[in-house]
């Protein structure tokens, strides 16, 4: 009797304990993707409006009031387009509009600010006070939009790190060129991590992740200081399910929102660079090439040798298997077969090309499955290019 008196309060401890965890989320709900919107969760305001606009066409408000019912639409699709660009609260406010237009009776004005606007009375005119002529497109146009871009930097980070691997420069690369082309644009640097770890923790490394790429920016770009600034948002907000490594590092990201003063479209990313990143993976204890990788290593060993004013560091890793003298050990002689066959098989000068073995401090994987220690036993080949 006692056991099941203790089952039962249990139960209801539990039960109580998820209710609260869910009310933490309100705001969030599992993202249908309706939208166009990626991620595991979504604003629950976007998916209230996809609802709402579908309940107003099941009820033929786009036959009933056409105008009322393409006017709600509107606003659910400008709406999804400003929380697209990483605006969102004001996605999330917009959607709100969206929802309640979709939701009036066709009888009443689905547009709140139009109706609003109607009820004013008109101000008298008199004899000396002429109306002013309307104003032309070009004085509508002349006023710059402010306009925001989201784009996510592709920057794989070690786990419980926040320094940016050189090679990722070329991905910071695409918010330094733009903003030094550009200096009338600022931008905020978002940092966010996957959801190992403490809340505290994550939060920390969030912000000094966001923090390295602003110091990134203003060293490497010149970009003035007043210009930019770091946010960072833990484990919040995850673009992908943390159950698996791929889906972890996903989170593991930076987001650039830069605010144009001109329009969003305007934006074009700089063009690609001749640099490149080799990966290629070992068994376990291995230092030896697998024959799968070979193309990998040719491409890097083709491109040395047509630019031959370029040098490359090679660095080798492991997994945590084994002791730390162990794994320096192996990853070294990793590097050093890649070295060995870039100038063996292209005759790549050795003065060119630097072997360097990180062991296993610099995991992008966790090492508690297979999948996550084949990722973290690799190559990467970080070509410096003077071409």
């Amino acid at each position: 009797m006692r056991f099941r008196y203790l089952l039962v309060y249990s139960g209801l401890i539990l039960s109580s304990l998820a209710a609260a965890a869910l009310s933490g989320c309100a705001s969030y709900e599992v993202n249908t993707k309706q939208g166009g919107v990626p991620g595991y969760y979504i604003r629950s305001e976007m998916q209230q409006s996809d609802r709402a606009l579908d309940s107003a066409r099941a009820a033929g408000k786009d036959k009933m009031c056409p105008a009322q019912y393409q006017a709600a639409e509107a606003a659910h699709d400008n709406a999804y387009n400003v929380f697209r660009a990483c605006h969102t609260e004001e996605g999330a406010a917009l959607a709100r509009q969206a929802t309640a237009m979709a939701n009036a009776p066709c009888s009443v004005a689905m547009n709140p600010k139009a109706e609003t606007v109607a009820m004013q009375p008109a101000p008298a005119e008199t004899a000396a006070q002429p109306k002013a002529a309307p104003a032309t497109a070009a004085a509508v146009a002349a006023e710059p939009a402010k306009n925001k871009y989201c784009v996510t930097l592709n920057i794989q980070y070690d786990i419980g790190r926040a320094e940016i691997r050189p090679e990722y420069r070329d991905e910071v690369n695409k918010v330094g060129a733009f903003m030094k082309k550009y200096p009338s644009t600022t931008a905020v640097i978002q940092g966010y991590t996957d959801e190992v770890g403490s809340d505290q923790l994550n939060l920390k490394l969030s912000q000094e992740r966001a923090e390295y790429v602003v110091a990134a920016l203003e060293n490497d770009y010149g970009i003035d200081p007043s210009r930019l600034t770091a946010q960072g948002f833990g484990k919040s907000h995850p673009v992908a399910d943390n159950v698996n490594d791929t889906g972890r590092q996903e989170n593991r990201r930076i987001d650039a929102v830069i605010d144009c003063a001109f329009d969003v479209t305007a934006f074009m990313p700089p063009p690609d660079t001749l640099c490149m990143t080799l990966n290629a993976h070992f068994d376990t204890g291995s230092a030896e090439i697998r024959s799968e990788d070979y193309a990998s290593i040719d491409k890097v060993g083709e491109y040395m040798r047509v630019y031959p004013t370029t040098t490359a560091v090679i660095q080798g890793h492991t997994d945590s298997t084994g002791s730390g003298q162990y794994n320096m050990k192996l990853s070294q002689a990793r590097a050093e077969s890649i070295v060995n066959y870039l100038v063996q098989h292209y005759g790549i000068e050795p003065s060119r090309l630097t072997a360097q073995g990180l062991g296993a401090t610099h995991n992008i994987a966790y090492n508690n499955t297979p999948e996550g220690r084949e990722k973290n036993r690799r190559i990467n080949a970080i070509i410096d290019c003077a071409v």
